[in-house]
């Protein structure tokens, strides 16, 4: 009876620390699970932006003074938000080699990508807002800390860094030469960088068996405004 007991101990025992690991594991794995899909979600928005972004001041027509020659809005673009316009239904022509629309009133040729904060639920949001037609607003990414654009009329290098506020940004930024490069104003910019933050929330309790800190993850992209480079 007596080793029956032991036995019997020693077995709950050794359960016990297996259902602790196997919990441990499962948030981890659940945690991770959450990262993946947090980069995935943000990696299709950088995507779309970089795609739609580097058409900036396709084929504009003449007399647009709110527009730049790059194709960005300057007075409606920041370091939050970035509004680009594109002339995309240019339609080949024989005889002088293109023909451009009188206007860049279609679809997808006025749009406007920021990251809108709802203070109820806590949520940040990637958004890209389409100006023509419907005026159509749509969700590119639900889990998001920060969004930044910063303007440069050259390629730059830089590094990526976490300011005091939390958001994600870059730093020692330098051009070609090795040269420390400032920023431009949006309407002379040729090169765009994105910097995107995520935050994953802190797992349990500190000091505790299982517990995972809060962890930032920074993705960025390169633009280039191909439509504004004189080749």
């Amino acid at each position: 009876m007596i080793e029956l007991i032991v036995a019997m101990l020693v077995t709950l025992t050794i359960m016990a620390l297996a259902s602790s690991l196997l919990a441990s594991s499962f948030r981890m794995r659940s945690r991770e699970d959450r990262k993946s899909d947090a980069i995935a979600d943000v990696q299709r928005a950088l995507n779309i932006m970089t795609r739609e972004i580097s058409n900036s001041g396709l084929k504009l027509p003449s007399g647009l003074p709110t527009i730049s020659k790059n194709g960005i809005v300057a007075g409606d673009s920041d370091t939050e938000s970035i509004r680009i316009v594109s002339n995309l239904n240019g339609m080949p022509d024989p005889a002088n080699g293109y023909f451009e629309d009188s206007d860049v009133t279609d679809a997808d040729e006025d749009v406007k990508f920021l990251m809108y904060v709802d203070a109820d639920r806590g949520q940040r949001y990637i958004v890209r807002y389409e100006k023509n037609g419907t005026n159509q607003t749509t969700v590119l990414a639900n889990r998001v800390d920060s969004l930044i654009f910063r303007y440069y009329d050259e390629k730059v290098t830089y590094d990526t860094t976490v300011t005091a506020s939390g958001a994600c940004d870059i730093t020692d930024v330098k051009n070609a030469a090795g040269l420390t490069k400032d920023p431009v104003s949006p309407d002379a910019a040729k090169f765009i960088v994105i910097a995107v933050g995520v935050t994953l929330p802190a797992v349990g309790t500190p000091a505790t068996d299982g517990y995972q800190p809060p962890t930032q993850v920074q993705l960025t992209s390169d633009v280039v405004l191909r439509n504004s480079i004189d080749y």
